[in-house]
């Protein structure tokens, strides 16, 4: 190993040793710094996320789902739940049996299998062409005009397993997260959210935690978990 002014370590003498003592100090002073930086910066306080999962009971022809296409979903809920993590983002997910879609013109769920104060996730084989046009494999809506396809006072995410892929329901639920199921929606607002969470979503997927993911902390489906049933 070769170290400054043409010394080698078996005959650094005086000068090198001098070269080493400075070089370690310094990298102790690296590590220290570091340290003193993790342990300086606080850790995000945990928000828990409360989703009502339902599988189509009606999906193909009222067979319902496969035990393939319930695994693949699964998945796509693990996957979520890692790149949420980055966030500080956790789910609390309760499955309800026997949901189905109705279609009677528009897609909707019957509003008995529906939860106040929750994000209410239908998995399907695939959507409507009336909420998913353009065949992502997913759609997210908030509370709209009572009678709207996907209106009244319910959150709802929809998956449709032949059109997703293991990015989707990120995707999905990050517009619930940003609070833009929350705001009045457009052509243009919808493609630039979809451009911003992409964005955001890639960094999280680095290990970055992403706050304005976190602003959902205050919304009704959300709570901070050492706040168990309080909405702050």
């Amino acid at each position: 190993m070769v170290k400054p002014n043409g010394l080698y370590a078996r005959d650094i003498g005086q000068e090198g040793r001098t070269w080493l003592r400075r070089r370690e100090l310094l990298l102790l002073g690296i590590a220290a710094s570091g340290s003193l930086a993790l342990r300086s910066a606080e850790p995000l306080r945990p928000i828990v996320v409360d989703v009502n999962l339902m599988f189509d009971r009606g999906a193909h022809a009222n067979k319902g789902l496969s035990e393939r296409e319930i695994a693949l979903f699964n998945a796509y809920q693990e996957r979520a739940r890692r790149e949420y993590a980055a966030s500080a983002i956790h789910f609390e997910i309760h499955t309800v049996e026997g949901a189905y879609l109705r279609q009677q013109g528009y897609t909707e769920i019957p509003d008995k299998f529906l939860e106040a104060k929750t994000i209410n996730l239908m998995v399907t084989d695939t959507l409507g062409y009336d909420i998913d046009r353009n065949r992502t494999g997913g759609c997210s809506a908030g509370p709209g005009p009572k009678g709207a396809n996907l209106g009244d006072r319910f959150y709802r995410t929809f998956i449709g397993l032949n059109e997703a892929n293991g990015a989707t329901l990120p995707h999905e639920y990050a517009h619930h997260f940003s609070l833009d199921t929350q705001r009045a929606r457009t052509w243009a607002k919808n493609l630039w959210a979809d451009l911003r969470n992409d964005y955001w979503l890639s960094r999280q997927r680095r290990g970055e935690a992403i706050p304005e993911f976190r602003t959902c902390a205050h919304s009704e489906w959300a709570r901070f978990e050492d706040t168990p049933g309080a909405r702050e």
